[in-house]
């Protein structure tokens, strides 16, 4: 992995600039634990657009039942 520079001005308290830094390491961790199992898919981007798609719209028929019939 490559060299990643975050510029905080220096108006930042150093406490919130080291949690932005950490933040942003776990975050890079994440992706690249996710990119190397992901790696051997052989789903095609256009499935998962799909499967997200068909995600979305379910979770929001199932919110739609659960707060419609609310008054």
């Amino acid at each position: 992995m490559g060299d990643i520079v975050v510029k905080v001005p220096p108006s930042v308290d150093k406490k919130l600039a080291d949690l932005i830094a950490k933040t942003i390491v776990e975050r890079l961790k994440t992706l690249a634990r996710l990119n190397e199992m992901l790696n051997n898919s052989e789903l095609s981007e256009e499935d998962a657009i799909e499967l997200g798609r068909k995600a979305k719209m379910g979770r929001g028929e199932y919110l739609e039942r659960r707060y419609s019939s609310r008054s």
